[in-house]
């Protein structure tokens, strides 16, 4: 029996209060109790729209729940660094290096989803942009032409205001407008283009160099100083290993995130250990697998040998999947929300050198009803998971209006679940009955020779509906 998965199905339920959107009586999802589970049942389970929450894994209903909730993952190997997460990863650096806490703007919205638009001074401009040097080459005028411009064009230059220039109704017009070289740009821009002829270089030339020398983020996290201020280390520890004064300090880190970020008085240890140290998957090792194995993980981060944020994992076969994520809220400064999360996708990386198809970031559950599980389409790409025929799809711009559009979206119109238990496949259901692995039809036939009466045909097939034809075949449903 080790390697089978034993779940003991749960059906359906209706929390008394969303987690989410905190109406009663709205969240509806279907679950069971993994009393044990191979990474190999667990990675097609997410891939069905399940998620865990300790040993308890469960489903929404999608149709039938308050908010809607659709599995999301990153293409990590594809994985494209935005503005804001240079902010934060060069933020991090410096408090590293010159221990200064940088004020942090952020409202508590920002602060529980773990991101945060922090601006940077700004410094002076040293160098001419290349969409600059583009326009003007597309916009060349003599000195002359410019000269012969109306006023109205060059307001922006005086900051005085005419009634004859136009006053842009978009935001297309906007940027046009703030694109508009100004005539000194035009000048320098001009200067700038005759020094890179006299060098042989073209526009072009520019490009590619300028494209050449953009950070990846393995470049900005080799940048974390070695002696500076303060000593940033992360530590990969399985669940199977956390025990004893590791897991008295993560509680209690636990304790004070949870406390103060989201106001719960509930943290009993035995909920915490339930819920973030319990973990139905088993520590995998194996040719297989990257060095550090398949399995649940505490992804911890210290400062000074401090321990202040833990990222709760499963490492499987083709991903790294986010569970839960708390830190110490001294350091919300440092934006460790995001900043975990652009280490869990650098985590992904590494792994991939040894674990090729292990290249995917899950980060759990996208709510477009929830603004604070808004930030997780700012990591890109990334793709939704069609909750009902469980093909992934490009979260772009047409994505993500479309689904906030309706209240619920099947996101493939055109296909079905190719994995559809049916009828026929009920007889098929793996069952673990007197401490045997046997098909339902067989189970069956043993309560009848025990003079038994057993009526759960309905609950087994909501069951297989629910995990799918290949998991109800390979997973061991508890019956006696």
């Amino acid at each position: 029996m080790s390697n089978y998965s034993i779940v003991e199905y749960l059906g359906g339920s209706n929390e008394s209060k969303c987690g989410y959107c905190k109406q009663t009586g709205n969240y509806n999802s279907h679950g069971f109790w993994a009393h044990t589970m191979n990474v190999d049942d667990y990675q097609n389970l997410i891939d069905r729209n399940w998620r865990r929450s300790g040993q308890y894994c469960y489903v929404p209903n999608n149709k039938n729940t308050c908010c809607p909730m659709y599995t999301i993952k990153c293409d990590a190997m594809n994985f494209k660094l935005s503005r804001s997460h240079k902010k934060i990863l060069k933020k991090v650096n410096r408090f590293l290096r010159d221990g200064v806490k940088e004020k942090n703007r952020t409202n508590n919205q920002d602060i529980q989803s773990g991101i945060s638009e922090e601006p940077t001074p700004s410094k002076k401009q040293t160098s001419l942009d290349v969409k600059e040097l583009s326009l003007i080459s597309k916009n060349k005028e003599s000195e002359e032409t410019i000269k012969a411009r109306t006023s109205s064009e060059m307001s922006i230059d005086d900051g005085t205001s005419h009634s004859s220039e136009k006053t842009p109704s978009t935001k297309s017009d906007v940027a046009q407008n703030s694109l508009r070289p100004t005539k000194k740009k035009f000048i320098r821009l001009e200067r700038k283009i005759a020094k890179l002829a006299a060098k042989g270089l073209t526009l072009a030339d520019v490009k590619r160099r300028n494209k050449s020398k953009q950070k990846t983020l393995e470049d900005f996290l080799g940048e974390e100083p070695t002696n500076g201020k303060h000593k940033l280390q992360t530590k990969l520890v399985s669940v199977s290993a956390a025990q004893g004064s590791n897991i008295t300090i993560s509680y209690d880190l636990f304790c004070k995130y949870e406390t103060t970020i989201h106001k719960s008085t509930d943290n009993e240890f035995s909920n915490y250990n339930q819920f973030l140290v319990d973990s139905p998957l088993k520590l995998r090792k194996d040719g297989n697998s990257p060095p550090e194995g398949f399995g649940s993980f505490h992804y911890q981060y210290y400062i000074d040998g401090e321990l202040i944020a833990v990222g709760v994992i499963d490492i499987l076969p083709s991903c790294v999947s986010s569970v839960y994520f708390y830190y110490n809220p001294d350091y919300s400064f440092l934006s460790l929300g995001t900043y975990a999360s652009l280490r869990e996708i650098a985590l992904v990386r590494q792994l991939s050198k040894s674990c090729p198809q292990l290249k995917y970031y899950y980060l759990g559950f996208y709510i477009p009803t929830c603004p604070k599980m808004r930030y997780k389409s700012n990591v890109k790409p990334s793709y939704l998971l069609c909750p009902e025929v469980f093909t992934w799809h490009l979260l772009d711009e047409n994505l993500s209006k479309e689904i906030d559009s309706v209240k619920y979206l099947k996101i493939n119109k055109t296909e079905k679940d190719k994995d559809a238990a049916s009828k026929d496949d009920l007889l098929y259901v793996m069952i673990l009955a007197d401490r045997s692995a046997i098909k339902y039809k067989d189970y069956k036939k043993l309560m009848k020779s025990k003079r038994k009466s057993v009526d759960d045909s309905e609950e087994v097939m909501e069951y297989a509906s629910k995990v799918g034809k290949n998991l109800s075949q390979s997973m061991l449903l508890f019956r006696c």
